[in-house]
């Protein structure tokens, strides 16, 4: 299963269920190494965790462009 999850307030935004162990290893496998340890980690549970941003964050980060600059600016 992929999970997509806000990285700043860890809303999950959705979820893309796969048909078998084998599919999602392809998955894994696919994933650009170079860029994506950033977004994409599997989790305890096996489940491929994509980290992206929920529409209420982005529109608070384009209200204020300030908050592109802090790694984590919810508490």
């Amino acid at each position: 299963m992929v999970s997509y999850r806000c990285k700043h307030c860890r809303l999950e935004i959705g979820e893309i269920p796969f048909s078998s162990i084998e599919e999602t290893i392809r998955e894994l496998q696919s994933a650009d190494k170079t860029g994506s340890e950033r977004f994409i980690n599997v989790t305890d549970r096996g489940t491929l965790e994509v980290h992206c941003i929920c529409e209420q964050c982005e529109r608070s980060m384009n209200a204020y462009p300030d908050y592109y600059t802090i790694e984590k600016w919810l508490q």
